[in-house]
Order: C-alpha cells, then sequence, then structure tokens
C-alpha cells in the first residue's frame, strides 16, 4: 500500500519515474527485511521439566505461564511478557511437540504447590471466540452472495465465493474442540 501510494505520488507529482521506482521499491523491500532480521522465525526448541528452552531466545518457564492452547500451534500467554508461538514445521513434529508439552506441563503442574493459580487450557475452536468469528464469516459470506446474486447482471463467480466463505464460516461455527 505504502510502495503504490508512493509510486503514484511521485509519478504523478513530478516527472521522475526512477525516484517513484525507488521509492516503492523501498517500502516494498524494507519491511519484510526488517521483520526478518529482527525478528528470527525459525528456532530449535527443547521440553526440559520445568520449561521450554530455545537457541535463540529466552526460556519459557512454566511458571510464567498463565494461559495456553493447542489449536492450530502452541500458544503461551505469559505474565507481564509477550505470548509465545511455537509452532513444529510438519504434522508429525507437531503432534510430538504438542504431546511432550502437554506430559511435561502436567507432570510439573502435579509437583508444585496447590496453592498457586493453575494455568488455563484455551481452545479457540469450539469455544465463544472462534463461533463468533465463524458466525461473522457465515453472515459476510451470505452477504457477499446476496450482493453479488442481485447485482443487475448476477455474478455467479462472486456468489460461489461468497458462499465459499460462508461454508468456512459455518465449519467454524459448528467446530469442536480438539
Amino acid at each position: 500500500m505504502l510502495a503504490s501510494t508512493a509510486f503514484i505520488g511521485i509519478v504523478f507529482g513530478s516527472n521522475r519515474p526512477l525516484l517513484a521506482i525507488g521509492v516503492a521499491v523501498v517500502a516494498l523491500v524494507a519491511p519484510p527485511l526488517v521483520a526478518f532480521l529482527g525478528f528470527p522465525t525459525r528456532d530449535h526448541a527443547r521440553i526440559e521439566p520445568d520449561g521450554i528452552v530455545f537457541a535463540r531466545r529466552a526460556a519459557v518457564r512454566f511458571a510464567e505461564i498463565t494461559q495456553w492452547g493447542t489449536d492450530d500451534y502452541l500458544k503461551l500467554v505469559r505474565r507481564d511478557a509477550p505470548t509465545v508461538l511455537v509452532s513444529a514445521l510438519d504434522g508429525p513434529g507437531r503432534d510430538r511437540l504438542l504431546a511432550e508439552f502437554q506430559a511435561a506441563f502436567g507432570t510439573w503442574q502435579a509437583r508444585r504447590p496447590v496453592v498457586e493459580r493453575a494455568a488455563v487450557r484455551t481452545h479457540f475452536y469450539g469455544g465463544a471466540r472462534g463461533r463468533l468469528v465463524g458466525l461473522l464469516i457465515l453472515a459476510l459470506g451470505i452477504t457477499c452472495m446476496v450482493m453479488a446474486l442481485r447485482l443487475r447482471e448476477p455474478n455467479v463467480a462472486l456468489a460461489f465465493t461468497g458462499g465459499l466463505g460462508g461454508l468456512f464460516g459455518l465449519v467454524m461455527l459448528l467446530g469442536r474442540r480438539g
């Protein structure tokens, strides 16, 4: 968005197309480059008896976790710290990661004092937030279908796309915790 705005603004504002192309390229390349260099995406994680240890970032101790979920990835919500999302690169690795985490976390919780507040497991799919998002997507899909079919020249392809979106929303609305 920024790149196209800069390109159009400079091209129509002056007769310097090379400057416009340069600004557009910088606006397109700089954000992903900063994100890639500043926030590495790949890391090796190891489950230990008291937490998860990462190769490139600080460890997440089980005592820091207030909420956790395993819907699409391992989501660890911590007290006074950013939420950590952990995902394996493949399906079998994901299943192994989640099983190892649940076993180690369950063992750790069984050893700790009862007076501390236990971490809560959360679910997106099948939960209230997931169903609300599904209902919203379903409503938008139906709206898209109705609008596409009520045009002066009905657009069947757009109606089909809205129907697919509505179907996805229906699956989320009727989803179960997994």
